[in-house]
């Protein structure tokens, strides 16, 4: 008598039903922002303050979680961007994460961005959209009161 054996996540991951992603949730300090990525809730948000004194030491893990995301998408995905304030090396390696999402449009599935920006902040109204005009994803303006 032969026996089959598997395991749940197996078939499932087989047959592309189940397509489970470790969350990427990092607690926001005075300096650096709260980032929490979770696929399987289908939520993307970055918010704070964003000074890291090493940009790339914080933002290494996000480029790399979203390196992983953009090979197997959702359907749809918002990524959320609600920054009080963020140095020219954040804004830059902000840049290059939106840069990442423009991989999902190729596969013919949703994806935009949702900037906001504290409505005393001008600075960074002009700076979401000068990201919306240089990228192909769709953006979302939005001011709040702080």
């Amino acid at each position: 008598m032969n026996i089959i054996q598997f395991s749940f996540f197996s078939l499932f991951n087989k047959q592309k039903y189940f397509q489970y992603m470790e969350s990427l949730i990092l607690y926001g300090a005075k300096d650096t922002p709260s980032v929490y990525f979770d696929k399987n809730a289908n939520l993307f948000e970055i918010t704070g303050v964003s000074l890291p004194a090493n940009v790339l030491d914080f933002y290494n893990q996000v480029l790399q979680w979203m390196d992983n995301y953009v090979k197997n998408p959702n359907d749809d995905t918002t990524l959320t961007l609600r920054l009080e304030y963020l140095n020219t090396s954040s804004a830059k390696v902000i840049s290059i994460l939106i840069k990442k999402l423009e991989n999902i449009l190729h596969t013919g599935k949703k994806v935009r961005v949702c900037w906001y920006y504290p409505a005393n902040e001008p600075e960074l109204k002009e700076l979401g959209e000068d990201y919306s005009v240089g990228c192909k994803v769709p953006f979302e303006i939005k001011a709040y009161e702080n």
